[in-house]
């Protein structure tokens, strides 16, 4: 292997013995909520912050889907976090 090249060295290395630890769920929980809060106070914030809540939305969407949970719920709850009137389901 002495053969290959330094930077492809270093990337077998870096897989071989990563950085970075793998979150838990009770971590990823608590980033959720904590994202949840975070669209909660963009929402009511004056002032164009229409980029900050998409990078924030989509933070949600991504973090629900680690969890498992279904769309129906995500977007539920990110409802729920906004300043948008919410009205009940139609039958």
């Amino acid at each position: 292997m002495s053969d290959l090249p330094a930077n492809v060295l270093k990337t077998l290395e870096d897989i071989q013995t990563p950085k970075t630890k793998l979150r838990s769920i009770q971590e990823i929980n608590a980033r959720y909520k904590l994202s949840l809060q975070n669209y909660k106070n963009l929402c009511y914030m004056a002032g164009d912050v229409r980029d900050q809540k998409i990078a924030v939305h989509a933070e949600i969407k991504m973090l629900g889907w680690v969890l498992g949970l279904p769309d129906r719920d995500i977007v539920k709850d990110i409802a729920e976090n906004s300043n948008r009137p919410t009205f009940p389901a139609q039958s």
